[in-house]
């Protein structure tokens, strides 16, 4: 959803950065000898993601048992997902180490790129390495994430187009407006968070943002914040409506949208406050009530 820089080192270095003191002569050598077709797996990766097809991507095309990589090679896959990848890049002390904490640490402000809130503390896979066990140390495939978004994506892949979440090396979505929300009045104001794109996006964006906003439960993670962040402004806002009446804490209220938005179109803070901004039930007292409550509201 938001962009991250792509990582710099090439598929190459990162799978031989992992093959580092692999101590079994065999095992090694089989490593080195597949080395050609992890890099050209990793390649058609590329090219598919900038492409925007890889839903059509086939997990048998990226197994090294019985040819899935154009020839027979003696590695297998647990060989490439569990002994290259969970012990010799994502294990603290490994020889491939530095490349999986380069690529975490690539999101701008440690922010995780797929719910634009909670910090990055694992890499995800983009394309499951359970399916694509030959992209399981491709830095391409490699999304710096945070523990729940990777939960929640589990090892699912797309099955089409509109199933594809955003892949934050090669998608952009933040020049369009696509977060909107609602107030719904009551003792305390709640609010529901919801995707509306613009009408300009063509429909399969609509459907993928839809598709991501629901995958990564972002409707719950932004309400829950967003109950916090009411309850915090509740008594400013009473001094504000006691000291210039109802247009004063619209303004302000419009002021905290303008500024939220300015450094994230699709700031769930801005979302919010734009939203009690135009509540005239809000901004005429309707924020006064008791602290709690959140939204358990469908999101669309």
């Amino acid at each position: 959803m938001w962009p991250v820089p792509r990582p710099a080192v090439s598929p190459e270095n990162a799978y031989s950065s992992c093959l580092q003191k692999v101590k079994d002569v065999t095992l090694k050598e089989n490593y080195i000898e597949a080395t050609d077709s992890i890099v050209q797996a990793a390649e058609r990766f590329e090219q598919s993601a900038t492409e925007g097809s890889l839903h059509l991507l086939e997990p048998k095309d990226f197994q090294p048992e019985k040819g899935g990589l154009g020839k027979h090679l003696s590695i297998t896959s647990q060989d490439l997902t569990k002994g290259l990848y969970d012990h010799r890049m994502a294990k603290v002390g490994s020889p491939g180490r530095v490349v999986y904490d380069q690529i975490k640490l690539a999101a701008p402000h440690g922010i995780c790129p797929l719910c634009g809130i909670r910090q990055v503390s694992t890499l995800d896979h983009y394309l499951p390495r359970a399916s694509f066990a030959a992209l399981s140390v491709a830095p391409l495939n490699l999304v710096p994430a945070c523990y729940e978004c990777n939960r929640f994506k589990l090892d699912g892949r797309p099955s089409s187009e509109l199933e594809s979440t955003f892949h934050p090396y090669f998608e952009d979505t933040t020049s369009t407006r696509w977060l909107q929300c609602q107030v719904i009045e009551g003792s305390p104001p709640i609010v529901r968070f919801f995707v509306e794109a613009t009408t300009t996006e063509p429909v399969p964006f609509q459907e993928r943002i839809r598709h991501h906003f629901t995958m990564f439960r972002l409707g719950e993670l932004y309400a829950h914040h967003a109950t916090t962040e009411i309850s915090s402004i509740r008594s400013l806002l009473r001094w504000t409506l006691a000291a210039g009446g109802s247009p004063t804490v619209q303004n302000y209220l419009a002021d905290q949208a303008r500024s939220a938005q300015a450094h994230d179109v699709n700031s769930w803070k801005g979302a919010m406050y734009e939203a009690l901004a135009a509540s005239d039930w809000y901004c005429a007292g309707g924020f006064s009530g008791t602290a709690g409550g959140s939204s358990t509201y469908p999101m669309n």
